[in-house]
This record gives structure tokens, C-alpha cells and sequence, in this order.
């Protein structure tokens, strides 16, 4: 009953739309950091235009082709676009955003060569009156969110350095860069990353996550040239990466419930900033993003039943719903898959009493959830909003007991954060799905009560990594962070509870593939 649910305010919180989009970089450059001289490029190298079009092209998913519906966009002052020969005009299968102070779109579609192209490229291009700040937030807009895969800044010169200044440097997620051995080049306008440290650098350390071996272009004149990636050093990924680390190498040995052993250490923390509607979800490993989401709209709905997670394909819950399970837990009255009264059921109906899965508990114990969103609609200071899922009376007739068991809210400057203490913190398959999660629920708090996402703060007790999670940690621990993706709401809904999977979208994450692990049960 509508009673017994959260309403969503009526008018969407500006802080919770993502106000601009993030993006990467692609730039040619001679051993001086010079991109040309304002009007051409100064070298013929096919393979690094080859390299670029491959780039700014291709989408993540495999064998997917670019079309209207998915695609990427390349942002470029006018200028650059001046310099495409009209025939390549637009660049295929992509978005172009042309930067200009004076042509629209209609200028720009009027110059292609004849009717038949401007039609066909009627949705491919777009003018935007202002500088690279300006394409970002238009492209962050839901016009563009759901359509959009990548973002590429490819030039020319002042359109770079925005990017390399706040706030767009902030966004800039990769620097694909080609350096070409042309010292006999003649180039007055330059591309050169700020040395960490520095004042230009905006607090950004640079760091490089490929390169190539020098080759040699086939253009006849034998140029050398390589390629590289440098990424933003995220160090906020670092933490987790860090802390597994010393898991593995400090750890105490440990016997646990499961036998199959830990290394542990007790008390760590980190701390994930949720500005912008970033999301912790990590790179050094596809997170299942799905799972994390369902999961936690399972919990806000106070759903106890695991069936309603596997039936849309999460199974995270089977082995602990299994027959075998419950029964060796002493549940044997319960059906299979009902995990009795376990996260959702101590944070919407704290202290009922539990009989099965599907009984009807509206107005029955305590909605810790809807205390807080109260709370902090009429009183944001207040120091008791939190909520626990530690029921001790309860903890029998839980399948498991709750690792992630408690969370405070906090209000400062309109930002809303939260602080969650997990006991028990499964450090290769669970932590990063707590961090998700934690981070989602802190996001959908704040658009429940007109805040904007501040920043999760996870306080781990015992932190342990599993004996036969130790060789694929040591895997994930020899990649280099990328940076952080965003979350972006396709839909509103009329109450918090009612929010499905497919009403938000994960944008710009690009992780890592996925690293195998076990679950101990």
C-alpha cells in the first residue's frame, strides 16, 4: 500500500542529474608536444589516423556496430572541423559536436556537399555555442545519456587545454596519445600533460596504463611513432587495492564458518566520493552491476525471498536459500529460498514478528528507512539517522546474519553521506558489491530528500580475504585503476520502492574483465 511507501519529491533534485559528462582524449604529438601550427598537421602518419578512427569509433560490446541508437561522440572547436576535408564531413558513425560562438547546426549541415548527405546526416551533427564545458553538459542531458557510449575531445588546441583545466580535467577519464619522431616538425600550438604536483595538474596525477613499442609507419618517409594511454591516478580504488594487499601479506590466518580459511586483519577504512552521481564501482574488475542494483531494491522493498532475485537471473542468494542450507541452519519450516528475516526485513519492519516470505508486514515494527528520509527532510542535523539490520532476537531465523549491518547519514552543505560499518567483509567477492550498494542507496536517499550525493564512508571490521581468493587477488592487483563511472536515471518514480533496474543506467565504465571467485558458503 502507497501508506506504507516513501514518495519521491515531485520535482527532481538538481543534485542527483549528472551535471556534466565525463570523457577521454585523443591527440597526435611530435617529441615536443606540438599538435600543429593552427591550420594542419604537420605529418602523414595512416596508422595513427587509422588508430584514431578505430578508437573514437568502436563501442565495448563485441561485434557491436555504431548507429543512432549507440554510438559515440567526438567534441572538436570549428576549426578542427574546418580541417576534415568536406567529403569525410561528418566523421562516420558518430556524434560530431562542433564548438562554435557562430554557426548552428543547420550552418554546418548547409556545408556538406549536396542534400542526399545533409539528410542522411540530419542526427549526426550538432553546434553548440560555447567551449568544451558546454558540449559536456548538453551531453550529459538525457537527450544524449542513453544514446551516448564514450565522449572523445579530439582538438584543436584551446579546445584541449579546457580540457586539461577544472572543471572538465575532472572529468577526463583517458588520454590516448600518439607521439610522432618528427623533429623537423613546425609546430606553434602544443598539447603537454601537467607534471603532477604542479598547479596546472589540478591535483590529477597522470599515469600511464599502455604503451606500445616504437614502430614504423608505412608512409614512406619511415616516420617512428607509438602509442599510449595514461589514465587519472584513482587513488580512492587504490584503497581497496591497497588494503587486499596487506591482507594478503600481514593477514592472520584464520579458521571460519565455511572452512575454507582466511587471512584477515581487523578494522580499515574507505572513504568514496558520490559528487556528480559518481559511482565506486570498480575497475580492476567488472562489478555486476545488475546484481548490486536488484539486490538493493530487493532490501529498500524489505523482500526477504530470494526466488524474486533469481527469477531476473541474480543468484547471489541461491546457495544460502538452497534446501540443504536452511536446513542445516535449523529452518526447515521455512520454503526454500525464504532467508527469513534478513536485511529488508530489519530496515523496513524492525522488530515484527517473522512467519514466512509472502505475508503481509505493512505497518508492522519499525520502517527504519522512512524514519531517516523524514528525518532528514526536517531535521538534517540530527545525529540518530542510521538504521541496523542487527537484530539479535532475529539472528536464529536469518539464514545468515547480516554482515553489513549498520549505516549512519550525514548532512553538510547539502550533501548527504553516509557511513556504513560492515563486520564481516568478504574483501574479493563481497566488498565490492557493498560499495556499490551502499553507494546506489546513498544516491536514491538523496534524491528522496532533495539533497545531493556527498560521499561513502566504509568502516570493515574483520576484513578477510579467502584462502582460494588469494591467486585471483594477486591477478587483480597487477592492473591499474581507471577511473570511476556514473550513474544516470532513465525514469523517475512516484515512490522510492517502485525504482526498477532498467530506471538507471551505468555510464562510462570501462573495467577490467571479470576475475573468477568462489563463493564460501
Amino acid at each position: 500500500m502507497s501508506l506504507f511507501k516513501i514518495r519521491m519529491p515531485e520535482t527532481v533534485a538538481e543534485g542527483t542529474r549528472l551535471a556534466l559528462r565525463a570523457f577521454s582524449l585523443v591527440v597526435a604529438v611530435d617529441e615536443r608536444g606540438g599538435i600543429g601550427d593552427g591550420r594542419s598537421i604537420p605529418w602523414n602518419v595512416p596508422e595513427d589516423m587509422k588508430f584514431f578512427r578505430d578508437v573514437t569509433t568502436k563501442l565495448r560490446g563485441k561485434n557491436v556496430k555504431p548507429s543512432p541508437a549507440k554510438r559515440n561522440a567526438v567534441v572538436m572547436g570549428r576549426k578542427t572541423w574546418d580541417s576534415i576535408p568536406p567529403k569525410f564531413r561528418p566523421l562516420p558513425g558518430r556524434l560530431n559536436v562542433v564548438l562554435s560562438s557562430t554557426l548552428t547546426t543547420q550552418h554546418l549541415l548547409d556545408g556538406l556537399p549536396d542534400e542526399e548527405k545533409r539528410n542522411l546526416h540530419a542526427d549526426s551533427i550538432v553546434a553548440v555555442n560555447g567551449g568544451l564545458e558546454q558540449a559536456l553538459q548538453l551531453l550529459a542531458s538525457p537527450n544524449y545519456t542513453p544514446s551516448i557510449e564514450t565522449v572523445y575531445c579530439i582538438g584543436g588546441g584551446s579546445v584541449y587545454a579546457e580540457a586539461l583545466r577544472p572543471p572538465c580535467v575532472h572529468l577526463l577519464q583517458a588520454i590516448y596519445r600518439t607521439t610522432i619522431r618528427a623533429s623537423e616538425s613546425s609546430c606553434s600550438v602544443f598539447f603537454r600533460v601537467p607534471e603532477s604536483g604542479t598547479e596546472a595538474a589540478a591535483g590529477i596525477e597522470w599515469q600511464r596504463e599502455t604503451i606500445s613499442e616504437e614502430l614504423t609507419s608505412a608512409n614512406g618517409n619511415e616516420t617512428k611513432y607509438y602509442f599510449e594511454k595514461l589514465i587519472p591516478r584513482n587513488r580512492e580504488e587504490e584503497q581497496y587495492l591497497s588494503l587486499v594487499d596487506r591482507i594478503i601479506r600481514e593477514g592472520n590466518v584464520k579458521h571460519d564458518r565455511t572452512g575454507v580459511g582466511t587471512l584477515s586483519i581487523f578494522g580499515a577504512q574507505m572513504r568514496f566520493s558520490l559528487r556528480n552521481n559518481r559511482l565506486p564501482l570498480l575497475t580492476t574488475k567488472r562489478v555486476f552491476w545488475r546484481g548490486v542494483c536488484e539486490e538493493l531494491l530487493w532490501f529498500l522493498r524489505g523482500e526477504t525471498y530470494a526466488k524474486k532475485l533469481s527469477d531476473k537471473g541474480v543468484h547471489i542468494w541461491d546457495d544460502n536459500g538452497s534446501r540443504a542450507f536452511l536446513d542445516s541452519r535449523g529452518l526447515t519450516e521455512y520454503e526454500e529460498m525464504d532467508l527469513g528475516p534478513v536485511y529488508g526485513f530489519q530496515w523496513r519492519h524492525f522488530g515484527a514478528a517473522y512467519t514466512h516470505h509472502d505475508a503481509n508486514y505493512d505497518g508492522q515494527g519499525v520502517d527504519q528507512i522512512k524514519a531517516i528520509v523524514e528525518t532528514l527532510k526536517t531535521n538534517p542535523d540530527d545525529r540518530r539517522m542510521l538504521f541496523t539490520a542487527w537484530n539479535p532476537s532475529a539472528l536464529p531465523r536469518m539464514a545468515l546474519p547480516p554482515c553489513h549491518l549498520l549505516a549512519q547519514f550525514y548532512v553538510s552543505n547539502g550533501e548527504l553521506s553516509c557511513m556504513l560499518y560492515q563486520r564481516s567483509c568478504d574483501m574479493g567477492l563481497g566488498v565490492p558489491f557493498n560499495i556499490a550498494s551502499y553507494a546506489l542507496l546513498t544516491i536514491l536517499i538523496a534524491k528522496a530528500t532533495g539533497l545531493r550525493p556527498g560521499e561513502l564512508v566504509h568502516t570493515l571490521g574483520d576484513a578477510h580475504v579467502y584462502s582460494n581468493h588469494v591467486e585471483p587477488c594477486n591477478e587483480q592487483l597487477k592492473r591499474v585503476p581507471r577511473a570511476f563511472p556514473y550513474l544516470v536515471f532513465r525514469r523517475e518514480r512516484e515512490f522510492l520502492e517502485d525504482y526498477e533496474e532498467g530506471d538507471m543506467e551505468v555510464i562510462d565504465y570501462a573495467p577490467y574483465p571479470p576475475i573468477s571467485m568462489k563463493m564460501a558458503v
